[in-house]
């Protein structure tokens, strides 16, 4: 069973080679070849031209010869028979004209270059690379600039890890920042006995004793500041409603004052016009008495005003200290759901880091070992009747033409396809 086994193996082998050797030997002339022709003798007649898309290529003296689909021989065939129909006249030296009957044997018709090959997939430089004859996958993929070193087109592990390393600490940083804020908002909000413990727990982030000190006392010291300009706030508030209460005390005394200044001036000068209305009073007493009850009318009305915009300041500042609680707090409740959000996302963006860098760390454990990356070549030939493709290896010939399909696959341990 082993033996026959063996046998179709080999002889599987036999005709594959025999089917690639036939398959070069007998190679048709497609679109994109370039063509060289030239005649023995003639070296002005030599011709370079590629094959359009309808199989035509320009020949001297003929114009348009069709040998699309054609081998080599029968293409060279056709180039000659009409060729050697022709008479070139050309001149001489000594400036005469003569005329030559070209010779079919003279003419010889080469590929000069042929189409070229297309790799697609994990390779360095996809896209075409010049065909020569004999070529394999391992040459075309060599010209490519050989595999891509990630599949996916990933950069080179060993720097991403670097760099994925940096956002690792640069993220853990904000997170900690965010969990100091976190705990100075629950402290400004009356649960410091709550969160006394978290400030001293931030502990897990894979940052230096000396960093985490410093955020812990950055975040002490923004909560003392935040304390102390609350209590001076309230303070100074307190200042303004006992300086105004002060104020409208003297005020209201003056006010009796000046009611009672205006009492007796009013009464003075009602007296005095019924004097002088009786013609028993000089009209300068009169008028002295009138001045005295306008000066102690307006000083009354003056410390009204005083008293009216005292009594006002005093109101607003005691509203102020009423809403200085309410409005402080609201503000820190707003900065505490940001803040709380902020720590949400830069939780989701830790994980996600840090998934990378596992994945980075197999795929560079991989590529470190040796392990790895093992090529699948698909090869699809464009000259088959109807399109066709193989399986391949990286040491299977290709032809003009074909598209070479390259998948890198790395075994990473613990991941799917």
């Amino acid at each position: 069973m082993i033996n026959a086994v063996r046998y179709a193996m080999g002889m599987a082998s036999i005709l594959a080679v025999g089917f690639s050797t036939s398959a070069r030997a007998e190679y048709r002339i497609q679109p994109g070849d370039t063509i060289e022709i030239t005649v023995a003798g003639l070296p002005d007649l030599k011709h370079r031209g590629v094959v359009g898309p309808d199989g035509m290529i320009t020949v001297p003296m003929i114009q348009l010869v069709n040998i699309g689909g054609l081998d080599l021989a029968a293409a060279q065939k056709a180039v000659k028979e009409q060729l050697s129909r022709k008479l070139y006249q050309q001149r001489t030296p000594d400036g005469r004209e003569s005329v030559t009957a070209i010779a079919p044997d003279a003419v010889t018709l080469t590929i000069a270059e042929y189409r070229p090959v297309y790799l697609n997939g994990d390779v360095t430089k996809p896209g075409a690379q010049a065909y020569l004859p004999g070529m394999t996958v391992r040459q075309a993929v060599a010209l490519a600039g050989g595999y891509e070193i990630m599949r996916f087109r990933m950069q080179n592990p060993f720097l991403e890890a670097a760099d994925l390393r940096n956002d690792y600490q640069t993220l853990w940083m904000k997170y900690v920042e965010r969990q100091a804020e976190i705990w100075r908002f629950k402290a400004q909000l009356g649960q410091k006995d709550k969160g006394a413990d978290q400030l001293e727990r931030m502990t897990e982030a894979p940052l230096s004793a000396e960093a985490l000190a410093a955020v812990r006392s950055n975040a002490r010291q923004q909560l003392d500041l935040a304390t102390d300009r609350l209590q001076s706030e309230k303070v100074f508030l307190q200042k303004s409603v006992k300086l105004a209460d002060d104020q409208i005390t003297l005020l209201r005394a003056r006010q009796t004052r000046d009611d009672e200044n205006v009492q007796v001036d009013t009464a003075d000068y009602t007296k005095l016009k019924d004097f002088s209305e009786r013609g028993n009073l000089p009209m300068t007493r009169l008028s002295e008495a009138r001045r005295l009850f306008l000066f102690s009318a307006t000083q009354s009305l003056q410390t009204g005003v005083q008293l009216t915009n005292t009594l006002r300041e005093r109101d607003e500042a005691q509203r102020k200290m009423g809403r200085l609680d309410e409005s402080t707090r609201a503000n820190v409740l707003e900065a505490l759901d940001k803040a709380l959000v902020e720590l949400g996302s830069i939780r989701s963006k830790l994980q996600a880091v840090g998934e990378k860098i596992t994945y980075t760390g197999m795929i560079r454990s991989q590529l470190t070992r040796g392990g790895g990356a093992s090529p699948k070549i698909r090869i699809i030939h464009p000259q088959v009747s109807g399109g066709g493709s193989e399986v391949a290896g990286e040491d299977s010939p290709v032809q003009p033409g074909d598209t070479i399909e390259i998948a890198l696959h790395t075994e990473i341990p613990g991941a799917t396809e």
